[in-house]
């Protein structure tokens, strides 16, 4: 893999032996190199090296982290890094997965002890690659990792030497190589031939493919997994993308090898050269591009295969050249990773570093979690998945359970942790630096355990705290109540055996006992179910009292406005001007109206019994659209259809008009005509799980955050500048409650909303 950055022109032309000879050759000068590296660098774990201060540049200084194979007890030889959304960093070592939570070090071996040469995390999946196995990892119901073999799904014989990247689309997983990529959706590993030498990006929602040579190199997508070229221009003779980075919406960068760096748009899919000092330097003979990634919005960093790495700006100018001169253990560097806190994870064949680069106060941008990562009982590991795990164990063997804590992105040594066993405990402990917990002769029973954490120097960071449940049961007979029970049966037994003459009249008197507790326990469920009564007897009638009252004013309103405008227009001359006077009338007549129909519909729906027939959904919606098309703004909106012409329904389908009408509406009412996308109603509609799935979206206003939990409710109106009775979404629950339905939404203020209808499939 490391070797094939700068021979690619040559190593196309040989044979597969004759590549892995080359790679083995490339290997044993790496490790020649790091040796050299690492003998001038001083026997501390940690140094510091300060970069220059410039008003536009980089100001800070970078902490050196220094870790070696006798730290995590694995091979010094890495290969690259990433780390997951938790903050947990994986390695790709020579002797399987490496994990470190900035506290624990944790080795997973491949079952063929074969080393991972590529990783990436994909969903909950860390896919890796390595002397030609293919296969992922992923956390069992117990929170360990399990390791998963894909080799036993090769579509062919063809043999993998390398994997370039890891991508997902559309729910299948690519695995970029050579010449090909291979599929897996699941199921299937399928192998696309691309007849051509290509590297693969995902850009956007899109597979870029980067094709080699002069002839039919160029850039394309890859669709229905075959590729459509889109620039024919980009393309070298050899060389071709190595890296991209997106710097903004639709503007991403180009890495090659050895011809510089382009910007690249994702509309047009030009590219235009990034004339820049970083281009530049790349330009140079025999200095090779091999990684690039974007620290923050200003700082970006590559690495190159013996020239170390560079750190410029958004322009392009280099800020610092990082090298073994100023710490770094090698000058070739495959796969850095940066982490959630914008640090750096540096891999090479003498260890790991890990690059701190200097805040006076560091803001972070997610929430850092103090975690208990596992549980150790005797010779046994139990992992932890998160706050919602509940763990069992039996402690009948054992007399003794340590806790392991973490607070992954950050080093124990600047940690201090403080726990409580709920249970067991009495009070949180002394803050400590001690990242285990043993609790010896834990008694059975059930146990909350809850852990906080703070650091030791940056007091404004705040770990949220974690907690979780577990049982430790013991043998039914060591309880205390089983020993006091035994003796309540040998002392029962004896009194009986004496007392057999009055043991008549005791159980007749139990059974009178226990009548007048049944009789007892009726007439206090009869109490209960009389108070139910009452209370929803009370809520009906504030909701009628409400609906009364709201009705009346609702209705009265409007035929004001139109007995004012009807006495204002009689005492008008003006043709023009009555024009207008029957134009408001006819707006109110509109609000009556629709008042009307709203009550009409919540009569219906109380009293009509249920008419169950098919109706195609194309008639329900025809029906709404032509009453829906003398709306203001109507003709604007576009009407998306997305169900089969044939698709059916059966139900009530006077009930089913009323709720597809009224979110149909609502949609119509609420949408924001200023934004610059052109406004759309989109009703799909499908079978899912046994049930009618009916979803009606739209991307207007959106519900505002705060008002979410009350659209729901009679005479709630969420937007107040917009004409409405209050009653339609109210009707559409009431409706749906009918017809043993639910309804549910997600919105999203000035992106939209989408409304989801779940129906019984009735047979």
């Amino acid at each position: 893999m490391y070797f094939y950055n700068i021979y690619h022109t040559d190593l196309r032309k040989l044979s597969i032996s004759v590549r892995f000879m080359k790679w083995m050759l490339l290997v044993i000068f790496f490790l020649l190199a790091s040796l050299s590296a690492f003998s001038n660098q001083s026997s501390d774990s940690s140094s510091a090296l300060a970069v220059k201060k410039s008003a536009t540049q980089l100001t800070d200084s970078i902490l050196f982290h220094n870790f070696d194979g006798s730290n995590y007890r694995a091979s010094s030889f890495n290969n690259m890094a990433v780390t997951d959304e938790d903050g947990i960093v994986y390695f790709g070592n020579e002797n399987g997965l490496l994990e470190f939570d900035g506290t624990h070090w944790q080795l997973y071996k491949t079952p063929n002890f074969t080393p991972v040469t590529y990783l990436k995390i994909i969903e909950d999946k860390i896919y890796t690659f390595g002397n030609e196995d293919l296969g992922y990892f992923q956390r069992s119901s117990s929170g360990n990792l399990i390791y998963h073999s894909l080799n036993d799904k090769r579509p062919d014989d063809k043999e993998i030497p390398f994997v370039w990247n890891i991508l997902q689309k559309n729910g299948s997983t690519y695995f970029s190589l050579d010449s090909s990529l291979l599929k897996w959706d699941g199921e299937i590993l399928s192998r696309i031939n691309l007849g051509a030498s290509i590297t693969s990006y995902k850009v956007k929602d899109d597979i870029l493919i980067s094709i080699y040579g002069k002839d039919q190199g160029g850039l394309a997508l890859l669709e229905d997994d075959t590729i459509a070229y889109v620039n024919q221009e980009f393309r070298f003779e050899d060389d071709y993308v190595w890296e991209v980075l997106e710097q903004e919406e639709d503007n991403w960068l180009f890495f090659t090898s050895e011809n510089g760096v382009y910007k690249y748009n994702a509309e047009t899919y030009e590219t235009t050269p990034f004339e820049s000092e970083i281009s530049n330097f790349y330009k140079a003979d025999s200095t090779f591009l091999y990684w690039a990634d974007k620290i923050s919005d200003s700082l970006y960093i590559t690495s190159s295969w013996e020239n170390g790495m560079q750190l410029f700006d958004s322009g392009g100018r280099i800020l610092k050249k990082l090298t073994t001169r100023n710490g770094l253990f090698s000058n070739f560097i495959s796969h850095p990773e940066i982490d959630r806190r914008h640090n750096l994870w540096v891999t090479s064949g003498l260890g790991i570093q890990y690059l701190e680069f200097y805040k006076p106060k560091e803001e972070l941008d997610f929430q850092p979690l103090a975690k208990i990562r596992y549980i150790r009982v005797g010779d046994s590991t139990l992992y932890v998945r998160d706050s919602s795990h509940r763990m069992e164990f039996n402690l009948a063997d054992f007399k003794s359970v340590d806790f392991y804590f973490s607070a992954p992105g950050f080093f124990e040594k600047d940690l201090q942790f403080s726990y409580y066993l709920e249970g067991f405990d009495e009070e949180w402990s002394e803050w400590t630096t001690n990242s285990r917990k043993e609790y010896t002769n834990l008694p059975g029973g059930e146990y909350t355990i809850h852990l906080k954490a703070k650091h030791s120097t940056l007091d404004h960071l705040q770990f949220a705290p974690f907690h979780f449940d577990l049982i430790i049961p013991k043998p039914w007979y060591r309880y205390t109540i089983s020993y006091v029970v035994f003796i309540l049966i040998i002392g029962l037994l004896i009194v009986g055996f004496i007392r057999f003459r009055t043991h008549r009249l005791s159980v007749l008197n139990k059974k009178l006992e226990e009548t007048v507790k049944e009789r007892t326990a009726e007439l206090r469920s009869q109490k209960e179910r009389l108070k139910e009564a009452n209370e929803e007897l009370k809520t009906i009638n504030n909701e009628l009292d409400n609906f009364v009252y709201r009705s009346s004013h609702d209705l009265v309103a409007p035929l004001k406005s139109l007995r004012g405008l009807i006495s204002v227009a009689g005492m008008s001359n003006n043709p023009d001007q009555i024009k207008d006077y029957f134009q408001l009338m006819n707006i109110s007549i509109n609000k009556l109206e629709e008042f009307i129909r709203s009550i009409m519909d919540f009569s219906t729906n109380t009293k009509k019994p249920l008419e169950i027939r098919e109706i195609r959904m194309d008639v329900v919606i025809d029906s709404i659209v032509e009453d829906l098309k003398f709306y203001e703004n109507a003709e604007k909106v576009e009407l998306i259809r997305a169900y089969d012409s044939e698709f059916k329904i059966k139900t009530d389908a006077k009930r089913l008009n009323i709720v597809l009408s009224n979110l149909v509406t609502n949609a119509l009412k609420y949408h924001d005509f200023k934004k610059d996308e052109p406004p759309y109603i989109k009703v799909s509609a499908k079978v899912e799980n046994n049930s009618y799935l009916i979803e009606v979206e739209d991307n207007g206003s959106g519900i505002p955050e705060e008002y979410q939990g009350k659209i729901f409710n009679m005479f709630f109106r969420a937007h107040q500048g917009i004409e409405g009775s209050g009653l339609g979404l109210y009707i559409v629950r009431d409706t749906l409650n009918v017809l043993k339905g639910t309804v549910d939404f997600t919105s999203k203020v000035r992106k939209g909303t989408t409304f989801k209808v779940v129906l019984p499939v009735i047979t």
